[in-house]
């Protein structure tokens, strides 16, 4: 099983994948086509100045890289641009981009097919249009019967794409230095002239469409808030040059009128630069990027018509799952789509319309983070934040506008008919099977419109699985929590009242005021369930620095009416989250991993003997100890002494310091004193038992 396909305890996809992992996904997405088939077109447009636009392709490409990091980091869940953009624009826009997504990658999945088969081509002598439908009926099935590759062997794929070309572009800049500007075919640069070059900029752009499919993997990826943008940046600046010294050094040695008609340019110029050995491993390198990228294709596409049903836009059955668990109707209706667009199309027209639909996307996802920050929506915290707002945004807009428009009036009307039926299909099929908006009715609301409330607690729901960040301090959360029990009986207004009076002392705000913005905040709730007997209020405080926590349990249960956000369910405790208005998202992702461990653990506090007990089963795998330092009492001896100077035992940490009520942040230069509270965490072979003096002398 691979990596990204382990669970944890509770039957969630583990986050496992790690920075090189989101490195290969995006940069094995990118690296097919755009590199091994497009330069021999793009410079039949543009001549040698095909190199400058596979560079200024790159860096337009920025702006759409950081919103969709933005997105990533608010959003973890899987479905990709689909998803943001339903959220952030509404159904109507969302079933237009679900379309024009679903188009973008079976586009790009027929051009990757056209260049697989012209590599094969080389070794087997079949038609080359015949070998490419039988290949896309291979990868069709393969995914029918839900076989794919893990993102270790994607790593591995990229390792030999990226070996192969490292050897092609040292032998080929040798060469072309070799031979100089005079002695290869770089002169004249500008062929066609300025027109030319901006042309085959909106043409190769499809290279670049990959690079956003690692955001459908957010909610596998470890630390995603750093690691997407991260691993993305890096995977864009790798393509970029990859792509722009390829292109040079296949520009720079294969003669013009051999290259623009060339199906397998980089085959071509390696029998110029490379040993026999080394053309072998470019073609081996060549199959290994467009199997990844078609079979990947296959399986992204494949999900956005069930992801579509799933939220009423196309109907019920298209989102069902055949007996392999796949989505059967997506599988084979994007595999049937490719065979047409590879019958009917040429590849310069393909990679037309490719490039037309992935810069439509990007353009939405840039209108998508505009929106979304003007919505003043309190749950969309991203960590990571797109700089020089709006600016960046508005600039990747025109971007995508500008050249969708140079690539002539066939992608344009294309595009077009596309929006129009998507349109279309929203208002006469979805539009009576949703309620749903999206987030730009809170940007109207001031026109009067109607926010979609409900919009909130999903985008809470989704931010608190997240994943804990490194300075989330869950264990600290726990460990000052106050816990306090009602009666039998008693109903969430007892429960919020309690803790309101708690928290009230603890913030310094007024009780009334406490319950009143739970009760506002109402939709950022981690909803209970049948297997999850609990529920998560988070209110948001400007005068807090640091979030607190009140425990509230009943063994007997704690009914939630619909004021609260529920619908007269039961539960065994409840976990009322004060966090700071300066980060909201640390506490949504605090509460999403509060709500993690009471898969099991809910029941178990509502029924826990001591408050220890209570915190030890929201910590799995540690125990919770607390003393009060009495002076009279059996741990007076750590009255005075500084936290740094405590001996603890091997992984026991000091997780919280209480003084009259008042959680202290833990600094090695902090003096315990008289009546202090003091908890520690550890595992349980390192604890002292409980009842016996704290060892931490």
């Amino acid at each position: 099983m691979g990596k990204s396909e382990r669970k944890d305890d509770h039957g969630r996809l583990t986050r496992s994948l790690g920075l090189r992992h989101v490195f290969a996904l995006s940069t094995g997405a990118m690296l097919s086509s755009g590199l091994f088939l497009l330069p021999g077109l793009a410079a039949a447009k543009a001549g040698p100045s095909a190199v400058l636009a596979y560079l200024l392709a790159g860096c337009l490409a920025v702006p759409a890289m950081l919103s969709v990091s933005e997105l990533a980091t608010a959003l973890p869940k899987a479905g990709g641009a689909y998803y943001f953009l339903e959220r952030a624009l509404g159904p109507a826009v969302g079933t237009v981009a679900g379309f024009g997504t679903w188009l973008s990658l079976v586009l790009k999945d027929a051009f990757a097919m056209v260049g697989m088969s012209a590599y094969l081509v080389l070794i087997v002598d079949v038609d080359a249009t015949t070998l490419a439908l039988v290949l896309i009926g291979l990868f069709t099935m393969v995914n029918v019967v839900g076989s794919k590759a893990s993102a270790s062997m994607q790593l591995g794929l990229v390792v030999i794409v990226l070996s192969a070309m490292a050897w092609f572009l040292a032998g080929g800049l040798i060469e072309a230095g070799e031979r100089g500007i005079d002695g290869s075919n770089l002169d004249p640069f500008f062929t066609h002239g300025g027109s030319g070059l901006v042309a085959v900029i909106g043409l190769v752009f499809v290279s670049y469409g990959g690079l956003t499919k690692v955001a459908s993997a957010a909610e596998e990826v470890e630390d995603p808030s750093q690691r997407i943008p991260l691993g993305m940046a890096l995977s864009l600046a790798v393509a970029t040059v990859v792509y722009t010294l390829g292109v040079l050094v296949v520009v720079a040695v294969v003669p013009a009128d051999v290259l623009h008609g060339d199906l397998a340019p980089i085959h071509t110029a390696a029998e110029t630069v490379l040993p026999k050995v080394g053309v072998w491993l470019v073609v081996v390198a060549a199959l290994a990027a467009f199997s990844s990228a078609v079979n990947a294709g296959i399986l992204s596409a494949a999900r956005y018509p069930m992801a579509m049903a799933r939220d009423g836009l196309l109907p019920g059955w298209m989102g069902g799952l055949g007996r392999f668990g796949t989505p059967v109707f997506g599988v084979v209706s994007t595999g049937s789509a490719i065979a047409v667009v590879v019958v009917a199309f040429d590849a310069e027209s393909i990679a037309k319309l490719a490039s037309a639909f992935v810069l439509l996307t990007l353009g939405l996802v840039n209108l998508a983070v505009l929106v979304l920050r003007a919505s003043e929506i309190r749950s969309y915290a991203p960590s990571f934040r797109s700089p020089l707002y709006p600016w960046t945004q508005l600039a990747g807009i025109a971007i995508s506008g500008y050249l969708i428009a140079q690539l002539g009036s066939a992608a344009l009307i294309f595009v077009g008919v596309v929006t129009a039926v998507g349109w279309a299909w929203h208002h006469l099929y979805a539009t009576p099977r949703t309620e749903r908006t999206g987030a730009i009715r809170h940007v109207f609301r001031r026109w009067g419109r109607e926010a979609d409330d409900s919009l909130e607690r999903e985008i809470s729901a989704a931010m608190a699985g997240h994943g804990l960040r490194d300075r989330d301090d869950y264990a600290g959360l726990i460990a000052r929590a106050v816990v306090l029990s009602i009666p039998e009986g008693a109903d969430i207004g007892e429960a919020a009242a309690r803790a309101s009076t708690v928290l009230s002392d603890r913030i310094g705000v007024s009780t009334e005021r406490v319950t009143e913005r739970f009760l506002e905040t109402g939709s950022l709730w981690i909803q209970p369930s049948s297997d999850h007997p609990t529920a998560t209020p988070v209110a948001l405080f400007e005068v807090l620095d640091v979030d607190q926590l009140v425990i509230v349990r009943a063994s007997s249960g704690i009914r939630i009416p619909a004021a609260w956000g529920g619908s007269g369910e039961r539960v065994n405790a409840l976990f009322f989250l004060a966090g700071t208005t300066a980060e909201p998202g640390r506490a949504l992702r605090l509460a999403g991993e509060l709500a993690g461990f009471l898969h099991t653990g809910a029941r178990a506090c509502g029924q826990a003997a001591t408050e220890d007990e209570v915190k030890t089963a929201l910590l799995p795998g540690r125990t919770v100890r607390q003393y009060a330092l009495l002076p009279e009492g059996l741990d007076a001896g750590l009255i005075g002494r500084r936290i740094g100077d405590l001996s603890l035992p091997e992984e026991v940490s000091v997780a919280a310091v209480s003084r009259f009520g008042v959680a202290l942040p833990v600094e090695d230069d902090l003096v315990l004193e008289a009546d202090d509270q003091l908890t520690v965490v550890g595992p349980e072979s390192a604890m002292p038992a409980s009842g016996a003096p704290a060892s931490l002398g």
